[in-house]
């Protein structure tokens, strides 16, 4: 048994872009399968009780209660409730060039199955639109499409994102460098603030050596890198996007002085501050 809500091609906006196929709920089934030998389709889906087994291509996998997978098109998709514990699952059928694009920049053909991801509130909400979309009487049709094209869309995004971080952090945490994820999050949480590595290991219970090490091979960049990097990028968007001068973003960031900002900002953009907002304002 299932409930099933149809999209037509017209309520989308430009379907060639985003287009939402069909959403719904799969109850427990026993003799439920699905094949397709050559999908036009993602097939994302979320299992809510017990499990299935499922074909994409060449990879077999065992999805569980709380696990998302995805099957991407251009395979063979072929899908049945296990016989002892048959799913229940809430899903959606989606394509579009967006929704490639999404999928190749989040690298989540990596993987099919997603364990344990907290995305379900978004599966819920996406088949709630779609239901209040598909309703006789509801917004008129342009305004409609312009509506569940972009709220489709940004969910869409908001479960790859997620599934991706989650994918590794999952990847980091069950290697011997379970640190290195714990090493991002401080710098990142302290990129304004200008510390030192010393300071960092302290703070984490490491040595300066080990911080180093650890952040390194997970990472494949020094850690002092990295946050002169992200530090550059903050610059940048102060340069950008702020009438702030460069004495100021020096302040900001807690530099000694401008002429240690401008080195520090130099050694990654290649340019001095200076340099870099004369370059971008003559190209706008």
């Amino acid at each position: 048994m299932e409930h099933v809500v149809t999209i037509v091609s017209g309520l989308c906006e430009r379907p060639e872009r985003f287009r939402i196929q069909m959403a719904g709920i799969t109850y427990p089934d026993r003799s439920y399968h699905i094949l397709r030998d050559r999908s036009d389709i993602y097939c994302i889906e979320y299992v809510l009780e017990g499990h299935g087994d499922v074909v994409c291509g060449e990879r077999h996998v065992h999805p569980r209660a709380g696990d998302v997978y995805i099957l991407p098109p251009g395979v063979r998709h072929d899908y049945r409730a296990s016989p002892t514990d048959p799913y229940k699952k809430i899903w959606m059928n989606v394509s579009g060039l967006l929704i490639d694009a999404l999928y190749r920049e989040y690298q989540l053909g990596e993987s099919i199955v997603y364990p344990h991801a907290s995305v379900l509130p978004i599966f819920e909400g996406f088949l709630d639109m779609c239901e209040r979309a598909a309703r006789p009487g509801g917004e008129a049709p342009d305004a409609a499409a312009g509506s569940l094209s972009r709220r489709g869309a940004l969910m869409i995004h908001d479960i790859f994102a997620r599934l991706a971080e989650q994918h590794l952090d999952g990847r980091l945490l069950s290697s011997p460098d379970r640190y290195a994820l714990t090493i991002r999050e401080y710098l990142d949480r302290h990129v304004g603030d200008n510390i030192r590595l010393a300071v960092a290991a302290h703070d984490l219970g490491l040595s300066v050596s080990q911080l180093s090490r650890v952040f390194s091979r997970a990472y494949g960049e020094s850690p002092y890198r990295y946050y002169l990097r992200q530090r550059a990028e903050l610059a940048r968007a102060l340069l950008d996007n702020t009438g702030m001068r460069v004495g100021e973003i020096s302040a900001r960031l807690h530099c000694a002085d401008a002429h240690y900002f401008s080195n520090q900002f130099k050694s990654v953009v290649g340019v001095p501050p200076r340099a870099y907002r004369e370059q971008t304002s003559a190209r706008r």
